[in-house]
This record gives C-alpha cells, sequence and structure tokens, in this order.
C-alpha cells in the first residue's frame, strides 16, 4: 500500500471514530439530569433495610443461622399486609435474591455433609483393605516360609510289574 493512500484510509478511520465519540457523547445525560434522577431510582437506604436487618443479620456466615433467616425472608416475602406493601421497591428483589442466596448456600452445605461423610466412610475402607491386605501378605509369606522349610522328598519309583 503506497504512503498517501495509507494516509488516506487513516484519516477516514479518525474521521469516523470521531463522529462516533461525538454520537455518543450526545446521548450522555448533564450532571444535573443524573443527580436529580439519583433518589428516584431503585437505590436501598438503611431506614429501607430495617424491615429484613434480622434476617441480614442471621443471614451473615459467621453467625451460622441460615434457617432463621430463611424463614424470616420467607415471611417478609410471603406477607400481604399493609406494611409488606409499603416496602421500598427495590427492597422485595434484594429480599428475593438474598433468599436464593442462602437456598443455595444450605444446598452447598447438605452436600458439603454429604460428601465429607462419604469421604471419611472411603477413607474407613481403604484402612481396613490396607488391614486385610496386610493380614493376607502375611499369610502368603508365612506359607512361602513353610514351603522353603520343608525338605525335598525324592520322587517315589514305581516299581513296574
Amino acid at each position: 500500500m503506497p504512503v498517501d493512500q495509507s494516509r488516506f484510509v487513516l484519516r477516514r478511520c479518525l474521521s469516523a471514530g470521531v463522529l462516533l465519540l461525538l454520537a455518543g457523547c450526545a446521548s450522555v445525560k448533564p450532571p444535573a439530569a443524573v443527580e436529580s434522577e439519583a433518589p428516584a431510582s431503585a437505590a436501598v437506604s438503611t431506614v429501607d433495610l430495617l424491615p429484613l436487618q434480622p434476617a441480614l443479620q442471621a443471614a451473615h456466615p459467621r453467625t451460622g443461622n441460615a434457617a432463621r433467616a430463611r424463614t424470616l425472608l420467607e415471611a417478609h416475602l410471603a406477607a400481604r399486609d399493609e406494611a409488606s406493601r409499603a416496602l421500598h421497591p427495590a427492597l422485595l428483589p434484594y429480599a428475593r435474591t438474598l433468599l436464593d442466596q442462602i437456598v443455595e448456600r444450605q444446598r452447598l452445605d447438605a452436600a458439603n455433609v454429604r460428601l465429607t461423610q462419604q469421604l471419611e466412610r472411603s477413607g474407613q475402607q481403604l484402612k481396613d483393605s490396607q488391614q486385610l491386605n496386610e493380614d493376607l501378605q502375611r499369610k502368603i509369606d508365612a506359607l512361602a516360609d513353610i514351603e522353603l522349610g520343608t525338605p525335598v522328598r525324592p520322587p517315589k519309583r514305581s516299581i513296574k510289574r
């Protein structure tokens, strides 16, 4: 490609890129518009989280009280009274997501317990098999010692008649 042609292609690409950037900037809202929409968005304040505070505390991994957190969250999501309906609109999806995470954590904990028990059983079976193997090896060695210790008998000649 000659130098003049490569410069032409470069200029075309740059001009197309600048046009795309300008088009993208035109759709960006000014900072004032963004700030005015922030309170109207689905932001959850700490006051809004107060009804779920016991469930949040119980859901913490260090407390180990996931069953209580699950019960509290299921009660909040199943409630049909005015207080529950007055919750912040973003709080219900948050509670559903938290409940899904707790259910998944409980499922994984149960799988972990099952696998740990299976590992312990397999370990015990391995120990039993090794012990049986050692016992059988001792018996084989004892039979080999007996074979080595017995005198070799000369073959009996049969008398022809």
